[in-house]
């Protein structure tokens, strides 16, 4: 098949956040499986460099260079779309943000639609209206990391005040922008049974799952930790439910847990961190190490992995990693969802703060114990969640839709 992947972002690996990692490596193995791979996707200035290692797996890359000032960029696309401004009136933001990026690459877009691509896929529901720019008689798919309306909503559980009412009214937003597009595709991606079921209660007749995964093959079991008591969480900073959740266990959590266990660390690692993380660098153990370009010598030496997300939507990379890296974790139930675990037997699950510091603490004591979640998880990693049995998964989506569409 000829496949067309359009997104929103660079799809790379490894430093990429969750939706580069996934696209990254379900892409590399459609090439594997013999595909003619094209990306279209804006290229961020200065990282042209990111493109090598999808060429590097045979996916050919193509799209414009992003300038260096959102700004310009804003402007460039509002001169070439002027429909664009009133738009900004009615689309959720990230939404008209994918709009403007489009401007950019329609061109791109438009000769790779030339060469007659077999099927056409879109990342992220805030890039369904790109539909419109595809031939009807290309099956087009859509893949929702997040289904917008339920990630929205679930922030606004978390949150409180104006900001919950904000987060209210653009979870409305992506509903109606979402019952206008996704109809128009042959065929919907989901990353959990719950999202799918969601989808489908809302009317959406063809979905699909997907989940997200890890390179078990990669990111190997790493022996025990020689540091006693490193607590490691992990994830994209700037992503509001994982600054959120890490601030939220460094004032209640974690407190506990440095009250129990004095000499305990937390490692704090990932890309973009906000000042309001990066605030809590050398507070009571809390180290804020940002990106780093290998998660192995973190899980290294992390003792145990925690994952205290409050919010959120789709499925938590991180709990995957730590997993394949043989590590025990601590998660919130928002934070497991959407992954066949059972609290117990591949984690422990507890929501509330004392409950949670409470779980950190047994597993901190606890070398057997950590050993043996540490064991069943990974074996759910290799067996469920590798990406290429997972890539094995998206290439008979395709390959059926593909089928019906040429059947009708």
């Amino acid at each position: 098949m000829r496949v067309l992947h359009l997104t929103p972002e660079l799809p790379y690996w490894p430093g990429g956040s969750g939706g580069a990692t996934r696209q990254f490596h379900l892409l590399r193995r459609l090439a594997e499986l013999g595909h003619e791979v094209t990306v279209v996707a804006p290229i961020p200035a200065g990282e042209a460099h990111r493109t090598l290692e999808l060429a590097a797996a045979g996916v050919r890359v193509e799209g414009p260079v992003r300038p260096g000032s959102r700004v310009s960029e804003t402007l460039g696309a509002l001169a070439r779309q002027p429909a664009l401004v009133p738009m900004a009136a009615t689309l959720p933001v990230l939404a008209w943000q994918g709009s403007v990026l489009w401007a950019a690459m329609v061109p791109h877009v438009r000769r790779e639609l030339a060469r007659r691509p077999d099927v056409v896929t879109v990342e992220h529901d805030n890039a369904a209206q790109w539909v419109t720019e595809l031939p009807v008689g290309v099956p087009a798919v859509l893949t929702l990391q997040n289904v917008g309306r339920g990630y929205y909503e679930s922030r606004a559980r978390a949150a409180g005040g104006p900001r919950r009412l904000a987060l209210g009214a653009e979870a409305r937003r992506f509903a109606r922008h979402d019952s206008r597009w996704l109809p128009r595709y042959c065929a919907l991606v989901a990353v959990s049974d719950r999202d799918a079921e969601d989808l489908r209660a809302d009317g959406a007749r063809r979905v699909e799952v997907v989940p997200n995964g890890v390179a078990a093959d990669e990111l190997r079991p790493a022996p025990p930790s020689p540091e006693p008591a490193t607590v490691l969480f992990t994830g994209t900073l700037s992503h509001p439910p994982n600054s959120d959740g890490i601030r939220w266990f460094a004032a209640t959590a974690w407190r506990r847990v440095r009250a129990a266990r004095p000499e305990a660390k937390l490692l704090v690692v990932g890309r973009e961190p906000p000042r309001s993380v990066r605030e809590l660098d050398g507070r009571e153990g809390i180290e804020v190490v940002g990106p780093v370009a290998d998660m192995a010598p973190w899980f290294a030496r992390a003792t145990a992995v925690v994952v205290p997300l409050r919010s959120g939507g789709g499925t938590r990379l991180k709990i995957l990693e730590a997993f394949a890296g043989g590590r025990a974790v601590v998660s919130t139930r928002v934070g497991a969802e959407g992954l066949d675990v059972t609290d117990g037997r591949e984690l422990v699950l507890a929501d509330r703060e004392e409950d949670i510091a409470d779980g950190v603490l047994a597993l901190l004591g606890d070398a057997g114990r950590r050993e043996r979640l540490a064991a069943a998880s990974r074996d759910l990693a290799e067996r469920r969640y590798d990406w290429r049995v997972l890539g094995d998964q998206l290439d008979e989506v395709l390959r059926r839709v593909v089928a019906g569409r040429a059947g009708l």
